[in-house]
């Protein structure tokens, strides 16, 4: 009875050291798992969201979608009541008419002006040639005056003559300088014409806009407002999903950031069916986050009067890019875990970014 006993109290030693030792390499084993595959539990599936609008006021007379529908790039989404900016670029291309018009009456003013000037031009040449005629006539007569061979009546009048051949080409001369002076004026009307032109151009932009379509292929969000409604340059009508670029954004321990790396493949599993391993990953790993203790008041922080000394290890954001995820299953903001696989095959020594 003695040696039995001795023999189950030995048993018992040896079941408890090996309960504790199978304890040990348990937990060394799920450690070394966790240390070459991290896992975060705090994920979510994100997609780009922005909020359409209309870049120009006005009322909505037709709302071609509804709220959670699929949508394509270019696909019509609402129409603005495109009425008073037809009459805008009715009114616009009117006044770039008049416009065109009144310079293509200059560009004939301007060749008539031109056309004179050329003429007058002519009329100087004749002008100075006969004061030249004139000028050698007189001076030819003059010597000859006191020698008798001319009368003082020959040379007066070869005087007048040179006076008169003077005054025509002064006239001349004049009549030059009007007509270069009317020539370039052009520069005004065809300065009317660029903001009559630009003008017709804004007016067509504006109308165009009144027709809001898809900047891409994507999912219709928070569409609530009716047809009828007024709305301004710049109010979001509704949301809309990129369905083209999928992520995850999941949040690691600053502990396990070291055995991150950009260009990581992972798992994603979504919540809503965890059995779906959706391939990705690591796009980028955050730099920083702010903490909810930290604040300052006229430059000093406050510090609380009793410090937790327990250190909890903060958490930072790692955005997974997801490959071809299941079209059912993704949604903004739906629950996943993320598993890190490691490095790609190609492998890759990335910076964390």
């Amino acid at each position: 009875m003695v040696g039995s006993g001795v023999m189950r109290a030995v048993l018992g030693k040896i079941i408890g050291y090996g309960v504790f030792i199978g304890t040990a390499v348990l937990i060394y084993l799920a450690w070394s798992a966790g240390q070459a595959s991290p896992r975060s539990d705090v994920a979510e599936i994100e997609a780009p969201v922005i909020q359409i609008s209309s870049n120009v006021p006005g009322r909505i007379i037709s709302i071609a979608v509804s709220n959670n529908q699929a949508v394509k790039k270019g696909d019509m989404l609402f129409q603005i009541d495109p009425e008073p900016y037809r009459l805008r670029l009715e009114q616009a291309q009117a006044e770039l008419a008049a416009a065109q018009s009144e310079l293509a009456q200059g560009e004939r003013n301007i060749a008539t002006e031109q056309s004179n000037a050329d003429v007058a031009q002519k009329q100087i040449e004749r002008a100075q040639f006969n004061a030249d005629l004139a000028r050698q006539t007189l001076e030819r007569l003059e010597p000859l005056l006191g020698r008798g061979f001319v009368t003082a009546q020959q040379v007066d009048q070869a005087r007048t003559a040179y006076n008169d051949a003077l005054v025509s080409l002064d006239q001349a001369l004049q009549q030059s300088q009007g007509a270069s002076q009317v020539i370039g004026t052009l520069d005004t009307r065809s300065a009317q014409v660029d903001v009559a032109t630009a003008t017709v151009a804004l007016a067509q932009r504006d109308l165009d806009n009144t027709t809001i379509r898809a900047p891409f292929d994507g999912i219709i969000s928070g569409l609530t407002m009716p047809a009828g409604e007024y709305v301004i340059t710049g109010q979001s009508v509704f949301a809309m999903i990129d369905t083209s670029h999928w992520e995850a954004v999941a949040f690691f321990r600053e502990t396990e950031l070291p055995n991150l790396a950009v260009g990581d493949s992972v798992d994603v599993f979504v919540m809503a069916n965890s059995r779906v391993a959706v391939p990705g990953t690591i796009s980028a790993i955050g730099w920083g986050v702010r903490s909810t203790d930290g604040a300052t008041i006229l430059g000093l922080p406050i510090i609380a009067n009793s410090l937790n000394w327990v250190k909890v290890a903060k958490r930072f954001p790692v955005y997974v890019e997801l490959h071809e995820p299941p079209v059912d299953l993704m949604r903004v903001g739906a629950s996943a875990v993320v598993v890190v696989r490691g490095e790609t095959e190609a492998g890759n020594g990335g910076d964390q970014h």
